[in-house]
């Protein structure tokens, strides 16, 4: 009973809260001037007024340099809006801009979680990790004083899975199973 017991933990443990993942977006595989959007939705996250940018074409990069490759996005007339499926932590990313950068996280109520205010200015012509400390992020706003006065490069965050209903089902009938059996053998073996 207590290996039935043990098992039910782990398994619980496991499945119950999920692994963190984290998730690295460079933006490299956009074409140029495409709305962002869902393009990364597999991934579980979705944007709104943003667009790629790339260097040489579409993006100044004496100005407003990408911090890898040759693709950024940029805000699109709008604060660029990001949803995550899954709650989210440690969201940091590298940033060039014209005028100061307001971030604004959210919870999965729509309530502020947080709010940061970079204290620069103007970092044209280099690049800044930018790392928001916020817990259980559904959403982040990303304002500029100016429309189209910033790029974000290499987006990072931490999400966590969770399980949905139909899998804790699937394993609260597994785990009763495993307890039926292992009572079973406790009834014959004594």
């Amino acid at each position: 009973m207590k290996r039935t017991m043990l098992i039910f933990a782990c398994v619980f443990f496991i499945v119950g809260i999920g692994p963190a993942g984290a998730v690295l977006i460079d933006f490299e595989s956009l074409p140029d001037l495409v709305p962002v959007n869902n393009f990364y939705s597999s991934l579980g996250v979705h944007f709104q007024n943003a667009i790629s940018l790339t260097a040489g074409f579409s993006l100044n990069e004496i100005d407003f340099p990408p911090s890898s490759g040759l693709v950024a996005i940029g805000d699109n007339f709008a604060p660029i809006q990001i949803a995550f499926d899954f709650p989210t932590e440690n969201i940091f990313a590298n940033f060039t801009y014209g005028s100061q950068l307001t971030f604004s996280a959210y919870d999965e109520h729509g309530s502020l979680i947080g709010s940061f205010i970079n204290p620069g200015i103007s970092n044209f012509g280099t690049t800044q990790l930018i790392a928001l400390n916020f817990t259980d992020v559904s959403s982040l706003v990303i304002a500029g004083q100016a429309v189209n006065s910033y790029i974000m490069d290499d987006f990072n965050f931490v999400s966590t899975p969770v399980p949905e209903p139909a899998t804790l089902l699937l394993l609260g009938s597994g785990l009763l199973g495993l307890l039926g059996v292992a009572r079973k053998r406790i009834i014959i073996h004594s």
